[in-house]
């Protein structure tokens, strides 16, 4: 592995422990206020919120957008980013069954909102090395 794919990995670990502690809380719904708080403020800044979607572009484009795997980590952090975005939207309007806010008040585990830590710079490990 190169010295440029060690940076990068280590830059995306740090962006993804920044973004796991500022949406950290004890329920689902407890994350979801976290991030609504900066969708409130301007849906800009909760873009800027999210570094490690950007440089998971820029690593894409940089090392080579032929790889399959790559293409799926940077799909699967921006379906990350818009599932987060839809389930905002549901919470704002009172149509939500009582399943979904059932889920939104269940407590989840401490490590829960830190496992994207391991799962992005893995991946994205795996695929710098084919």
């Amino acid at each position: 592995m190169d010295t440029t794919h060690i940076y990068a990995l280590s830059a995306l670990i740090f962006c993804e422990l920044f973004e796991s502690r500022w949406q950290q809380a004890a329920t689902l719904g407890g994350m979801l206020e976290n991030v609504e708080r900066y969708y409130r403020k301007n849906i800009f800044l909760l873009f800027l919120m999210h570094p490690s979607f950007y440089l998971l572009l820029f690593i894409y484009l940089y090392f080579g957008a032929h790889s399959i795997l790559l293409s799926i980590v940077a799909v699967m952090k921006g379906a990350d980013i818009a599932t987060k975005l839809w389930m905002i939207k549901k919470l704002q309007s009172s149509r939500i069954p009582p399943e979904f806010r059932a889920m939104l008040s269940m407590p989840i585990p401490h490590w829960m909102p830190w496992i994207n830590v391991v799962i992005y710079p893995a991946l994205t490990s795996l695929a710098l090395m084919q």
